[in-house]
C-alpha cells in the first residue's frame, strides 16, 4: 500500500524537466491552431474543429518513432481517426449500433496494439476519435465531411513533421550514440571499481534502431560515421565484458582496473563531443596491458576507442541545437511482439468499453461518450498503471472538467477567445505529456470540453455531469482490470527460462566457433547474441511489473528471479570474455577439449531450462566438473596464456551453473517476493 501511495505521489508531484519538450509542444500546437484560424477568417469556425480534433490527436502520435516510423505512424493515425470519427458519428444513431461498434473498435485497439508501442498509440488515438465523434449522430454526407477535416489535419501535423526534419541536425542520432557511450563510461567505471555485472544492452538496441531508421536529409558521410561508432561501441562492450571477467583472485585485477577507469575517462569524453559540451575528445594510448590480460582484447580496444575518436571528431555540426521541433527519438521495444487474439488482454479493453458506451448512452445519449473515453484512457494491460496512474487520470480529469467549465462560462459566443482558450489547452497538454501526467490530463480535458463546446453541444453537457461520469468510467476500467486481470507473474518463470535457453545457445557457439572457426558459426553466434539481448530485455521488464503484483503460490518469485538474473550475469561475461579471444586471438589448439565441454554444458544448460519450467530441483551432474577437472590436470604448468585464459572462463561456466542449479531447485521463501 505504501509503495502505490508513492507512486501516486510520484506521478502527481513529481515534474520530470529532462521530458520538457517545449519544440514539440509549438510544432503540435501549430498543427491545431491553423485549422481553427482559418475557419475562423472563413467565418465557418465549426468547421475547423473536426480537422483541429485531428490534429491535437495525432500530435501525440508524433512522439513514437524516429524518422520515417514517425512520419509512417502519424499518417497511419490520420487515416485510422477519419475511419473511425466517420463510423462514430454514423453509428451514434442507434444505442445498439454504437455499443456493438464500440467492442468491435475496442476489440481493433487491444490486438492491433500488441504489435508495438507506436501500433498502440494509433489505434488507441483511433479509438478515442471514434469515440469523441459518438457525442454527436450525423448523416452520411456530413460525417463524411467530418472525417475528411480529421484527415487534414492529421496531414497538416505530417507536412509540419517533415518541415521540422532539417532542424534537427543529426541530433536524434548523436544524442542515441552518445547515450550509448555515456552508459559505457559509467559501466567501464564499475569495472574499475570491480563491482561490474554486464555491460548495458538498452542503449545500444535504442541506438541501433535510430540508426536503423536514418534523417532523409542527412549527409552520407555522417550517416557512414554514425554507422561507424556504433560498430565501436559493440566492440568496446564486448571488451569490457571481458576486462570484468578477469578473476578476483588474479595477479592483473588490479591491472584491470587501472585500464577500466582510463577507458572511462575516454568514453565519457567521446559522449561529451557528441552532445556538443566539449569541441574536441584527445583519446591518448593505453598502458600496454600484462601478458594474461592482453587476452581480454585491451590492444583491440584502444584501437577502438581511437577509431571512435576520429569518427565523432569528424561529425559536421559542431554543438547541437538547443531549440529543436522534434521529440526525443522513442524507437519500438528491441524485441518481437506478436497479438493474443483471445487473451485478457485482447478481450478486456473491448468488453470494459462496451459496457461504459451502454451505461453513457442509458444516462444520455449526448454525453454518452465521457464514460468510455475515460475508462479507456484509464484502462492499460498491467495493474500499476492501470491503479496508480489512473487515479491521477480521474483526478486531473475532473479538475480539468472544472477549469474548462469556468473558462467556457467566459468565453462562450466569443470565437477568437474560444480559439485562444483551445490552442492554449494544446500547447499545455503537449507540454506537460511526459512530465506530468496529472498536469496534461487536466489540459486533454479543458480541450475536450472547450472543442466539443465549439461544436455545439450544451453546457450541462460539456460541465456538470464531467465528474460523475469520469468517476464511472476510471471505477469501470478498475473494476473491469480486477475482474479479468493479466498478470505478469504468471509469465515470468517462462521468460526466464527463454532468457537462459538464449544464454546456452549463445555459449555453445562461442565454445564450437572457438574450437572450429568458420562463417557458419560466426552468424550463428551473432543470431543467438541478439535473440540473449531481446530475450534479457523482455524477462528484466517482466520481474519489475510484478513487483508490482500481489503475491502469488505455484509462481517464481520477483526475488528469486532477480537472483536467477544475476547469476547468469557471470555465465554471460564468460561468453564475452570468450568471444573476445575469439576475435583478437588465433585458435589456442584445444579445439576437441572445447567441442566435448561445449557438448556438456549444452546439455547441463538444457537441463536447467526445463527444470525452471518444470519448477523442480536440477539433478546433480558431474560430467561438466569432471571435464574441467580433466583440463586443469592437462594444462597445470601450461605455458601458453591463452589456454590459461580460456580454462579460467571455463571454471565461471561451471561455477556460474552450479550456482544457477541451486537457485532454480530452491524452495520458495519469503525472500522470493522482495
Amino acid at each position: 500500500m505504501l509503495t502505490w501511495l508513492r507512486e501516486l505521489a510520484q506521478t502527481v508531484g513529481t515534474f520530470d524537466r529532462s521530458a520538457f519538450e517545449p519544440g514539440y509542444a509549438l510544432r503540435c500546437t501549430a498543427g491545431v491552431a491553423i485549422p481553427l484560424a482559418a475557419a475562423m477568417l472563413l467565418r465557418e469556425p465549426a468547421l475547423g474543429v473536426p480537422a483541429a480534433i485531428g490534429a491535437f490527436i495525432t500530435g501525440f502520435t508524433s512522439l513514437q518513432g524516429i524518422y520515417r516510423t514517425r512520419l509512417a505512424a502519424v499518417l497511419a493515425a490520420a487515416l485510422g481517426m477519419a475511419l473511425a470519427s466517420f463510423v462514430g458519428a454514423l453509428a451514434a444513431h442507434s444505442t445498439a449500433a454504437i455499443v456493438v461498434a464500440t467492442a468491435l473498435a475496442g476489440y481493433a485497439c487491444s490486438t492491433i496494439g500488441q504489435l508495438s508501442p507506436a501500433a498502440s498509440t494509433v489505434t488507441l488515438n483511433s479509438f478515442v476519435a471514434f469515440v469523441l465523434f459518438s457525442s454527436q449522430a450525423l448523416a452520411p454526407a456530413a460525417a463524411a465531411q467530418d472525417s475528411a477535416l480529421v484527415l487534414a489535419g492529421g496531414i497538416l501535423q505530417a507536412a509540419l513533421l517533415l518541415l521540422a526534419w532539417p532542424s534537427a541536425r543529426g541530433r536524434v542520432e548523436r544524442m542515441a550514440l552518445a547515450d550509448v557511450y555515456r552508459n559505457l563510461s559509467v559501466y567501464a567505471s564499475a569495472v574499475a571499481d570491480g563491482s561490474a555485472g554486464l555491460p548495458p544492452i538498452t542503449p545500444l538496441a535504442t541506438a541501433r534502431q535510430v540508426l536503423a531508421d536514418p534523417q532523409p536529409f542527412a549527409r552520407a558521410s555522417d550517416v557512414a560515421r554514425f554507422t561507424r561508432l556504433l560498430e565501436d561501441a559493440e566492440v568496446i562492450r564486448r571488451r569490457l565484458g571481458a576486462l570484468a571477467a578477469t578473476p578476483h583472485r588474479s595477479g592483473d585485477a588490479t591491472a584491470a582496473r587501472a585500464v577500466a577507469k582510463s577507458v572511462a575517462d575516454r568514453l565519457s569524453a567521446i559522449a561529451d563531443v557528441l552532445t556538443g559540451d566539449k569541441s574536441e575528445s584527445q583519446i591518448p594510448e593505453i598502458s600496454p596491458p600484462a601478458d594474461r590480460l592482453r587476452f581480454a582484447g585491451v590492444e583491440d580496444m584502444a584501437a577502438h576507442l581511437r577509431d571512435a575518436a576520429e569518427a565523432t571528431a569528424m561529425l559536421t555540426g559542431g554543438r547541437l541545437p538547443r531549440f529543436y521541433l522534434l521529440s526525443q527519438a522513442r524507437p519500438a521495444p528491441y524485441t518481437r511482439s506478436h497479438i493474443d487474439w483471445l487473451g485478457r488482454d485482447a478481450l478486456r479493453f473491448p468488453l470494459v468499453l462496451a459496457i461504459a458506451m451502454a451505461l453513457g448512452r442509458h444516462f444520455a445519449a449526448d454525453r454518452g461518450y465521457w464514460i468510455p473515453m475515460t475508462a479507456a484512457i484509464v484502462l492499460k494491460p498491467d495493474l500499476r498503471t492501470t491503479f496508480v496512474r489512473g487515479v491521477a487520470r480521474i483526478g486531473g480529469t475532473m479538475v480539468g472538467a472544472l477549469v474548462a467549465g469556468a473558462v467556457m462560462t467566459l468565453v462562450r459566443g466569443r470565437t477568437g477567445l474560444e480559439v485562444a482558450g483551445i490552442t492554449l489547452a494544446s500547447f499545455v497538454a503537449y507540454l506537460t505529456f511526459n512530465p506530468n501526467y496529472a498536469l496534461f490530463t487536466i489540459a486533454i480535458t479543458s480541450f475536450v470540453v472547450m472543442v466539443l463546446g465549439m461544436r455545439g453541444l450544451p453546457g450541462t453537457t460539456t460541465i456538470e455531469a464531467r465528474l460523475l461520469d469520469t468517476l464511472a468510467g476510471g471505477a469501470l476500467a478498475m473494476i473491469g482490470y480486477i475482474a479479468l486481470p493479466s498478470w505478469e507473474h504468471k509469465r515470468t518463470r517462462a521468460l526466464l527460462a527463454d532468457y537462459l535457453d538464449t544464454q546456452r545457445r549463445v555459449a555453445e557457439a562461442i565454445l564450437r566457433a572457438s574450437a572450429k572457426p568458420a562463417g557458419d558459426a560466426r552468424r550463428a553466434l551473432a543470431e543467438a547474441r541478439e535473440d540473449a539481448w531481446k530475450a534479457r530485455t523482455v524477462v528484466e521488464a517482466s520481474i519489475d511489473r510484478s513487483r508490482q503484483e500481489p503475491r502469488a503460490r505455484h509462481t517464481i518469485g520477483p526475488g528469486r528471479a532477480l537472483r536467477v538474473l544475476s547469476a547468469t550475469q557471470r555465465f554471460a561475461l564468460a561468453t564475452l570474455a570468450l568471444e573476445t579471444v575469439l576475435e583478437t586471438q588465433p585458435s589456442p589448439r584445444i579445439e576437441g577439449d572445447l567441442e566435448a565441454f561445449a557438448g556438456i554444458l549444452d546439455d547441463e544448460m538444457s537441463e536447467l531450462v526445463r527444470a525452471l519450467r518444470e519448477s523442480r530441483p536440477v539433478p546433480p551432474n558431474a560430467a561438466m566438473t569432471a571435464k574441467l577437472a580433466q583440463l586443469d590436470t592437462e594444462l597445470a604448468g601450461e605455458p601458453d596464456p591463452a589456454r590459461r585464459f580460456i580454462l579460467e572462463r571455463l571454471r565461471a561456466y561451471v561455477e556460474a551453473t552450479i550456482r544457477i542449479a541451486r537457485l532454480v531447485g530452491q524452495k520458495r521463501t519469503r525472500g522470493d517476493y522482495a
